[in-house]
């Protein structure tokens, strides 16, 4: 049966339209996929991380003889708060471990991720305020691998991301300088609204204040803290204590000393509850600020 050539032409016309928009959809995904995405957020001698870092036990305020014999976590449910969900499988982390990760996502910040990034030992360290010692390079060398090693599932406004907080990498044996790499699908959780910072001198001022350092992190992605149980805030930081008189003397004592390097203006204890009061960064005031100048409000 012969084809009317006006329908002939109609179809070539129809299949040319066809594979033109084809084209146009795989060279749409290829740029998408392809554009650099660069955690270049946050000041300088500011740290960040996303929320669910942050709103998690994910590094616990452990006690320096817990290190000794962490925890093996099997796909375990991790304490968290805001609607989040975090699973974890690896080695238990703690907040020294955070420190070192902080440092490594402000490395990465001028870099497209998943483009390798370098840096010392001895240049990482110094930025930590840490000795330089050989010693203190084999226990950074073990914080990285123990980081490589751990696997989260983070689910963050329906948005989860399964995989390590770094890749491998390549450590020379003779200058211990690193290379490694960020997944960049990590970005997935650096979304509009998902992620805060943390002032770098004030977590430094805090030492080994563990506790502290956990809260100054959680605090850190509000602006204006609502009044917490003592019982939440213990499970936020990780502590597992079930002496309820000694975690309550444990979080008053953080508290002083937050209020000490100034990241907190005073604090209320009413009860089994306590209430921040924050000393609120720049970017915090023009929040608030913007907030208050919304009608809704």
């Amino acid at each position: 049966m012969k084809r009317d050539p006006i329908q002939i032409i109609e179809a070539i016309a129809e299949r040319q339209k066809i594979i033109s928009s084809q084209k146009t959809l795989e060279s749409t995904n290829t740029s998408l996929s392809s554009d650099p995405v660069q955690l270049d957020f946050w000041e300088d001698g500011k740290r960040a991380a996303p929320n669910a870092i942050f709103r998690s036990a994910l590094f616990p305020a452990i006690h320096p003889k817990q290190k000794e014999n962490r925890r093996f976590i099997k796909n375990g449910k991790l304490f968290s708060t805001g609607g989040l969900e975090v699973i974890f499988t690896g080695e238990q982390f703690d907040q020294s471990d955070l420190d070192v990760y902080l440092e490594i996502l402000n490395i990465a910040r001028p870099y497209p991720l998943g483009k390798p990034i370098k840096f010392s030992a001895y240049g990482l360290l110094k930025a930590l305020g840490l000795p330089t010692g050989g010693s203190n390079h084999a226990r950074l060398h073990l914080v990285l691998t123990r980081l490589r090693g751990g696997t989260i599932e983070i689910t963050d406004h329906k948005k989860r991301y399964y995989g390590g907080l770094i890749e491998g990498g390549i450590r020379d044996e003779i200058t211990f300088d690193y290379e490694i790499t960020i997944n960049p699908k990590f970005a997935n959780l650096f979304g509009f609204g998902m992620w805060a910072s943390i002032d770098k001198a004030q977590r430094q001022a805090l030492g080994r204040d563990a506790t502290a350092k956990a809260l100054q992190a959680y605090y850190s992605t509000h602006v204006a803290p609502s009044p917490h149980k003592f019982e939440t805030l213990a499970k936020i930081v990780g502590l597992t204590d079930t002496n309820h008189r000694k975690i309550k003397f444990v979080l008053i004592k953080a508290h002083d000393h937050l209020k000490d390097v100034g990241f907190l203006i005073d604090y209320e204890v009413t009860g089994d509850t306590i209430k921040a009061i924050m000393n609120p960064s720049q970017s915090q005031l023009k929040h608030i600020a913007k907030k208050s100048r919304n009608p809704r409000n």
